[in-house]
């Protein structure tokens, strides 16, 4: 009769230590590890011109595979990753003047990356032997093009930073902005509700303590250690990331040249993006099993000549999925 109550007391006792106990959510790599991932993206948008009451929608689509395998180890976990991405799928929606168009964009991306834990890329190396032209970046004409201001007198540096945004939207491309190589995790253990950032790409931002003063400033994800979830019936490590922008381009756009509104016409471009993705984790590899991502982002350009209507706006909702679908052990063949 005193057996029970006393191991009640115990597990009263050592179960909250447990689940308050630090994490490491590092990748354990394994040599000849193949992993198989797809990721499917989608992104809707918006756009009107002054004048124009009605909203002018776009969709596109960017779906591709990639796969790792660990052709060696190194020290303290870096593995030597063999990196394929062969297609890229993308889909642009249905407009006024023409049906959906599907193509496929052959990227042959094929590259021995050296990884850390961390998910972070210390080397890369193309092992394509001879490119035939210089290789495209995986993300089609129309996101090259997609919003980016139409006055050609505003291009410049509005278009780079609104593109940045955009980019950052689609969470697909380049390893920076892609989910291929994420979450970037802590370099030590870490709590339920523990925090890190990691850079992803950077932006016009208004310096604190420095009236309207900006500078151009990291764009930095917020992520945090959510604790454990159940998928499917099975426990992961979740860990979710969020960045939330708010600035305004005329500012620095203004500051720059060193002219006022009333001198180069800008009045004000407000651009925003907020964006959240969920992490979960395999409990033993620190893999991403799955990764969801979402964004709303979007920009409208305000001229001195008419400050209360916008001559341009756009916004967009995006959503990407990166989903691992394939996991297994390829040991070299026997001479």
């Amino acid at each position: 009769m005193t057996v029970l109550p006393s191991l009640i007391a115990l597990l009263s006792i050592v179960s909250p230590q447990a689940a308050d106990a630090p994490v490491s959510l590092g990748r354990v790599f394994a040599k000849y590890e193949k992993l198989a991932y797809e990721v499917r993206s989608s992104l809707s948008a918006q756009s009107r011109m002054r004048g124009l009451e009605t909203w002018i929608p776009e969709d596109f689509d960017m779906n591709y595979d990639f796969t790792t395998f660990v052709e060696d180890m190194k020290a303290d976990g870096i593995a030597v990753l063999h990196y394929q991405r062969p297609v890229v799928h993308q889909i642009i929606g249905e407009t006024f003047n023409s049906p959906p168009k599907e193509s496929d964009e052959k990227l042959n991306l094929n590259v021995r990356l050296t990884v850390s834990p961390i998910n972070e890329i210390l080397e890369a190396k193309d092992l394509n032997e001879k490119p035939s032209k210089a290789p495209k970046k995986p993300d089609g004409d129309f996101l090259r093009n997609f919003g980016q201001p139409r006055q050609e007198s505003l291009a410049g540096v509005l278009t780079q930073f609104i593109s940045e945004v955009f980019r950052l939207s689609l969470f697909a491309g380049s390893f920076d902005s892609a989910l291929d190589f994420a979450p970037k995790t802590p370099f030590t253990p870490v709590k339920v509700g523990e925090t890190w950032k990691r850079t992803v790409g950077y932006s016009p931002q208004k310096l604190q303590g420095k009236g309207n003063k900006q500078a151009v400033q990291r764009l930095d994800y917020t992520y945090t250690y959510k604790g454990t979830v159940e998928n499917n019936g099975k426990q992961f490590y979740r860990v979710e990331a969020a960045l939330d922008l708010k600035t305004d381009l005329a500012d620095f756009v203004n500051q720059l040249v060193e002219m006022k509104p009333d001198d180069t016409g800008l009045k004000k471009v407000p651009l925003t993006m907020k964006s959240k993705i969920l992490f979960d984790l395999d409990m033993k590899t620190h893999h991403t099993v799955l990764a969801q991502a979402t964004t709303e982002s979007g920009f409208a350009i305000f001229v001195t000549q008419y400050p209360d209507d916008a001559v341009q706006e756009e916004k967009i909702k995006a959503h990407t999925t990166m989903r691992l679908v394939g996991d297994r052990v390829i040991p070299p063949t026997k001479k």
